[in-house]
């Protein structure tokens, strides 16, 4: 019933099964008669499948996914011993991710090896081009990753945090409630200390250009890849800086502001391009997406992405062969 839907006509569809088409004809004509409903309409522009026959048809569908998990299952049973998956990410935000989502993904595979590598953003991509590692964590200013495939799944905007005192600073209080942070004008910042990301990071280089094109590098008195450090010394008033607003609490006591336009930087799952994941690799992204407090939406998407980029592959694959 699949292959009539796909082909379109009874004579392809048999050459596609490997059968006779007398044969096929002969089987649609049984199965009709013992169902008691005409299922397909033969007519000169192809095959109509009745009210009847799309409902015998969503019911093949089904059965044909089903075989094909139990298959793919059973596959993985036999397979899964030995087998390593190495996800890649930072040192900070990444391996706490990765220490919340172990054990579950541990009940469920225990015959995985699941191993964690860190490193910055610029390792992490050149380890996932050379096949070093499975996945990884990866921030990213953009989705179109050169060589790579990148499954965002939450966006963060940048914020200039301004430590207590700054001759800037505001009572976040005295905000209206839901309404935006106030936005604030860089070169503002012409008397004031400033932490930077180093270059490495997916968007230090960005934030130095912007310094730079605005006379403000030589303000420039600490950088490091470690963002929870840079918020702490914001914290302990070292200094400005921009950092996602993931980080920022207001009872800090410090103040945050919006740019214009605003930076918006990405969370994600960065892959080799055309690499076919596997049900516990899958698993393994909706893990590290509910631990990373990405919002539910986001879920939806890389359900959808993923659901996608299955089908791309496996139709790849099936051109090959």
């Amino acid at each position: 019933m699949a292959a009539l839907a796909e082909e379109g006509s009874i004579t392809r569809a048999a050459k596609f099964l490997g059968l006779s088409q007398p044969a096929l004809s002969k089987w649609l004509s049984q199965l009709e008669e013992a169902v008691g409903q005409t299922l397909v309409i033969r007519s000169p522009q192809g095959l109509v499948f009745t009210q009847a026959g799309q409902i015998y048809l969503g019911g093949c569908r089904k059965s044909l996914d089903a075989a094909l998990k139990m298959q793919e299952s059973l596959k993985a049973l036999s397979s899964d011993r030995g087998r390593t998956i190495i996800l890649g990410g930072s040192p900070i935000r990444g391996a706490q991710a990765f220490a919340r989502i172990y054990s579950p993904f541990h009940i469920r595979y225990p015959r995985i090896d699941l191993q964690f590598f860190s490193a910055e953003n610029v390792n992490l991509k050149k380890r996932l081009l050379d096949g070093q590692i499975t996945m990884s964590l990866l921030g990213a200013m953009e989705t179109n990753l050169p060589d790579l495939e990148y499954m965002k799944f939450m966006d963060e905007e940048l914020l200039l945090l301004l430590p207590k005192g700054h001759p800037l600073s505001y009572a976040y209080e005295s905000l209206p409630p839901n309404e935006p942070y106030p936005v604030i004008d860089l070169r503002s910042l012409k008397d004031t200390p400033i932490l930077v990301n180093k270059t490495e990071t997916s968007y230090g280089g960005m934030l130095l250009a912007m310094y730079r094109e605005m006379g403000l590098e030589a303000n420039i008195v600490f950088r490091s890849n470690i963002i929870p450090l840079l918020y702490e010394m914001v914290l302990n008033g070292v200094g400005a800086a921009l950092i996602p607003d993931s980080y920022y609490n207001p009872k800090d006591g410090i103040s945050a502001y919006s740019l214009s336009p605003r930076i918006i930087v990405y969370q994600g799952i960065g892959l080799r391009r055309g690499y076919a994941l596997r049900e516990e690799e899958e698993y393994l992204i909706h893990l590290v997406m509910n631990n990373w407090g990405s919002p539910y939406y986001m879920h939806e998407y890389v359900d959808y992405y993923m659901e996608k980029r299955k089908r791309r592959i496996e139709m790849y694959e099936h051109s090959e062969v």
